[in-house]
C-alpha cells in the first residue's frame, strides 16, 4: 500500500506523487567514479539542475558546476577536456571567470539530446577509453532515467485526465453507503476484477483488499464515514476472482443529501494501474541496480554496508567487507571490445553471486570493481576469499572464444579495522593494492 493522493479536502491523508525525472544519484556516482569535485545534469529549457558538489568544491567551481549548460549548442557531442587551459574545445563551453576548472567532461543524453551530463575538477584529469566509456555509459544511464520518468508523468497525466469521469467506459463506477457497503456496481468490473456486478454488491471492498493494504483502507473509510473527505484518490491491491492481486486506483468523491447537505455515501471511479506501477518499480530498479550485471549499484551499497555496522554496533557481531577487482579485465575490454568486456562483467558478477551465501551482500561499484559485505566467522573468510578467486578465475566462454580474468581481493572487518563506511572501505582498499602487489589472483587481509 503506498497511501493515497491529496485531491481536495480528506483530512491529511496524501497519496505520493510520482518522480519527476531525479538525477541526483547520477551525479554523486559520477563525481565518485572520476574522483571529481562537482557533477551536474541539465535539461533542455528546464531552469533546475542536478549537482552534486565535493567538500573541496570552491565557490568558482559551485558556480561554474551550476552553468555547465551555458553552450548553447545542445547537440554537441560528448566532450571530455582533460586540461581546460590547454584543449582548444574547451572555449565557449562556460562564461569567462572560471579559471578554478582544470577538468572538464561532457556527454549528451535522451531524445534529441535533451539533457547532458557533465563533470568539473579543479585538477586536470588524463582521458582514456575506458572513462570516456564511463562517461556515455553514465549518461545513457541518465537517458533511461528521464525516458523511464517522462513515461510515468505521461501516465499519470493521461490518467488525471479522465479521473473524474464517472461514465467513462474504461472505469468501474461504484457507489457505496458510509459502510463501505456497495450498493452498485457498473459492467465494466468484468473486465477489471472478473466478477458479476451482482457478485459484489451488498459487500464491501476490504473484503477482498490485499492482508497489506487492509490497515490504510480501513483508516481512509472511516474518513470517509466521518465526512473529512470530499474528494481523494487511494491506491490498493484487490483480488481478482481467479486470485490474482490488481493495482488499483480509486477516485473516490464523497455524496451528500441534496436538502440537508449531510454526507449518505460516496461515488467511486476504479481503474487498474499495473502498467504504472510497473513503470515505477522499474524506475527504482534503475537507481538501485547496475543495469549490466543486475547486482547492487553503489548507492545501495553504501546503504546496506551503513546498516550492517550499525547492527554490527548494536550486537558485537563482525562484519567482513571484501573490496575486489578483476585482473586483465582491461586488455579484454580494449583488445576484444565492449560487447566482450561486457559479457566477462555479467558472468563474475554471476559467478561472485553463485559463490556467495543467500544472505550475503554483493555489489558492482562500477568497472571492474565488485564489493561483498558477509557476517562471517574470521575463520572462514580464507576459504571464501579463495573460492570467489577460483570461480572467477574459471575461463570465460564468449563468441567461439575462451576469456580468462583473475579476481583481487582486499578484506577488512568491522570493528577491527574501522566502524564507519569510509574507514572500513579505505582499509579493503588497502588490502586490495596490497593482494595486487603479491601477484594479484589472491586475497589479503
Amino acid at each position: 500500500m503506498t497511501g493515497y493522493e491529496k485531491v481536495g479536502s480528506i483530512g491529511g491523508l496524501a497519496l505520493p506523487i510520482l518522480p519527476a525525472p531525479e538525477f541526483s544519484e547520477c551525479c554523486r556516482i559520477a563525481r565518485a567514479l572520476f574522483n571529481a569535485s562537482a557533477a551536474t545534469v541539465c535539461l533542455r529549457g528546464e531552469p533546475r539542475t542536478w549537482t552534486d558538489l565535493g567538500p573541496d568544491a570552491g565557490p568558482q567551481l559551485r558556480n561554474a558546476a551550476e552553468m555547465a549548460d551555458g553552450r548553447p549548442d545542445w547537440e554537441w557531442p560528448a566532450l571530455w577536456c582533460g586540461d581546460t587551459r590547454t584543449d582548444p574545445a574547451f572555449t565557449g563551453w562556460l562564461p569567462a571567470g572560471n579559471g578554478d576548472v582544470g577538468f572538464f567532461a561532457s556527454a549528451p543524453f535522451g531524445p534529441d539530446q535533451v539533457g547532458r551530463l557533465s563533470v568539473l575538477d579543479a585538477r586536470p584529469q588524463a582521458g582514456s577509453p575506458e572513462k570516456s566509456r564511463l562517461l556515455t555509459d553514465l549518461a545513457a544511464m541518465a537517458g533511461q532515467i528521464y525516458d523511464l520518468a517522462r513515461a510515468v508523468r505521461g501516465a499519470t497525466e493521461r490518467e488525471a485526465e479522465f479521473r473524474h469521469l464517472a461514465e467513462m467506459s474504461t472505469d468501474t463506477i461504484i457507489r457505496g453507503n458510509l459502510d463501505g457497503i456497495r450498493l452498485y456496481v457498473s459492467p465494466s468490473i468484468r473486465t477489471l476484477l472478473g466478477y458479476e456486478p451482482e457478485e459484489l454488491v451488498g459487500r464491501k471492498a476490504i473484503d477482498i483488499a490485499h492482508p497489506d493494504d487492509i490497515p490504510n483502507f480501513g483508516r481512509f473509510m472511516q474518513n470517509v464515514r466521518d465526512g473529512h473527505i470530499d474528494v481523494a484518490v487511494i491506491e490498493l491491491r484487490l483480488q481478482h476472482k481467479n486470485g490474482a492481486w490488481v493495482w488499483m486506483e480509486a477516485s473516490l468523491r464523497l455524496s451528500r443529501d441534496p436538502d440537508s447537505q449531510v454526507p449518505n455515501g460516496y461515488v467511486v471511479s476504479v481503474r487498474d494501474v499495473g502498467r504504472r506501477k510497473l513503470l515505477e518499480e522499474r524506475l527504482e530498479q534503475l537507481a538501485s541496480f547496475d543495469p549490466l550485471t543486475g547486482l547492487p549499484n553503489r548507492s545501495q551499497f553504501s546503504q546496506r554496508l551503513q546498516s550492517a555496522l550499525d547492527r554490527s554496533s548494536g550486537t558485537g557481531e563482525s562484519v567482513a567487507l571484501f573490496y575486489m577487482d578483476l585482473d586483465n579485465f582491461k586488455g579484454i575490454n580494449d583488445t576484444m571490445g565492449h560487447a566482450a568486456g561486457d559479457s566477462v562483467l555479467r558472468v563474475c558478477a554471476a559467478r561472485l553471486r553463485a559463490e556467495l551465501r543467500q544472505d550475503d551482500f554483493v555489489a558492482r561499484l562500477g568497472g571492474d570493481e565488485f564489493t561483498a559485505i558477509l557476517t562471517a566467522d574470521e575463520s572462514e573468510l580464507p576459504e571464501l576469499a579463495q573460492r570467489l578467486v577460483s570461480a572467477v578465475g574459471a575461463p570465460i566462454p564468449h563468441g567461439g572464444q575462451e576469456f580468462r580474468v583473475g579476481l583481487s581481493v582486499g578484506i577488512a572487518r568491522a570493528p577491527r579495522d574501522g566502524t564507519s563506511p569510509d574507514v572500513l572501505l579505505s582499509a579493503a582498499d588497502r588490502a586490495l593494492y596490497r593482494a595486487k602487489a603479491a601477484g594479484r589472483n589472491t586475497f589479503r587481509f
